[in-house]
C-alpha cells in the first residue's frame, strides 16, 4: 500500500462545512504545525490535510 503523503495548500472551489471530534481536530492540527515548523511560509494546512487523507481513502477503498 502507498505511503500517506500529505499534499501542500491547494485550491479548493468547493465549500463544505463538516464537525470534527475535538481528538481528532487536535491531531490533525498538531501534524500540520509540525509540517511547517522551520518555515518562512505555512506551506500546509488543516484543508490541504483533510483533501489528502480523501484523496487517500478513496484510491485505497475496494
Amino acid at each position: 500500500m502507498d505511503k500517506f503523503e500529505m499534499k501542500k495548500s491547494t485550491d479548493a472551489n468547493i465549500y463544505k462545512s463538516i464537525r470534527f471530534p475535538t481528538e481528532i481536530n487536535d491531531k490533525i492540527n498538531n501534524i500540520v504545525n509540525k509540517a511547517n515548523e522551520g518555515k518562512i511560509k505555512k506551506e500546509y494546512s488543516f484543508n490541504g490535510f483533510v483533501i489528502s487523507a480523501c484523496e487517500y481513502a478513496l484510491k485505497h477503498m475496494e
